[in-house]
């Protein structure tokens, strides 16, 4: 099977269009609906059923695709495998992390910097729905995400349970006399949340909790981006702030009450997730474990 066919297959079905992938590629289009035919002439099939303005990738079309595009990638791969099978790892890793576990990923980049000074490292931030997404559709080698998954289709390595904490300013909460520390005790409080504009699992898990006990959240400021929480914070906000306790920076600790918040029994699990059957190079698998082996000693 030549190989040049594939790579046009495969960019006809990432196009959408056969004119659209002949731009791509760079020929034009009478060709490549030539190369399609002599393809399924081959297999004896029918890769992509074209019926006037009706497009369509068959079931044996969209098998094609998969194997070929594992077959494309494995084969782009050779070089660095090569080269880094000749004296040190080189290349780029494509990582993915959820933006409410940061600091598994962060903290051990001094590390990774040390021990992989060769590789480059393309870190793509967001929600655990999206990386899940983008694991599913190759675009990345591993993603740390919340767990559970939404499909069963990963390989997933679980990292240490994470807790919700509360960072706020002395003065702005009264403890009960027990001293426990769940929602109740933020009943009025202006609050500020980690959350992404359209929800999130952390978002959802911390308002259900809030409704079990019937209590509204006074939300003052919710945002995906940590940074602007700290930073409210730090200008002086009266709020209280619902973070993942790993994402609160150490000196945070000493500048502010930091309480573990009760009451979410279960946590937040972490997680590194990647597909069985995606080929990842030895670089990026020792990646995974650095991050792995990382995490947890940095926890104990």
């Amino acid at each position: 099977m030549d190989t040049k066919r594939l790579v046009y297959f495969c960019t006809i079905v990432e196009q959408g269009q056969i004119s659209r992938a002949a731009k791509i590629l760079n020929i034009s289009q009478p060709p490549l609906s030539k190369h399609l035919k002599d393809l399924e002439d081959e297999l004896g099939v029918e890769l992509i059923l074209r019926k006037g303005h009706f497009w369509q990738v068959t079931e044996a079309g969209k098998v094609l695709y998969e194997r070929a595009r594992q077959a494309l990638n494995q084969l782009t791969e050779i070089p660095m495998e090569v080269r880094n099978a000749a004296g040190g790892f080189t290349g780029r890793i494509f990582v993915g992390v959820s933006m409410s576990f940061m600091a598994y990923f962060t903290e051990v980049v001094p590390r990774l910097s040390a021990k992989f000074p060769l590789l480059q490292f393309r870190v793509f931030v967001a929600d655990s729905t999206t990386l899940e997404e983008y694991i599913e559709s190759r675009k990345l080698d591993f993603a740390i995400v919340l767990l559970p998954t939404k499909k069963d289709i990963f390989d997933v390595q679980t990292l240490p349970m994470d807790h919700f904490c509360v960072v706020y300013p002395d003065g702005l909460i009264t403890l009960p006399a027990d001293g426990s520390f769940g929602v109740q005790v933020l009943q009025d409080i202006p609050l500020m949340f980690l959350r992404l504009w359209h929800g999130g699992r952390t978002y959802d898990q911390l308002r259900r909790e809030f409704q079990r006990h019937g209590i509204a959240p006074r939300i003052f400021l919710d945002t995906p981006n940590i940074s602007v929480v700290l930073g409210a914070l730090d200008a002086g906000a009266r709020a209280a702030a619902i973070l993942p306790m790993n994402e609160v920076p150490k000196h945070y600790h000493e500048r502010y009450r930091v309480r573990k918040l009760e009451g979410i029994l279960d946590g937040i699990q972490p997680a590194i997730i990647n597909l069985p059957d995606r080929y990842l190079t030895p670089a990026a698998q020792e990646v995974m474990r650095e991050v792995l082996h990382g995490t947890v000693r940095s926890s104990t």
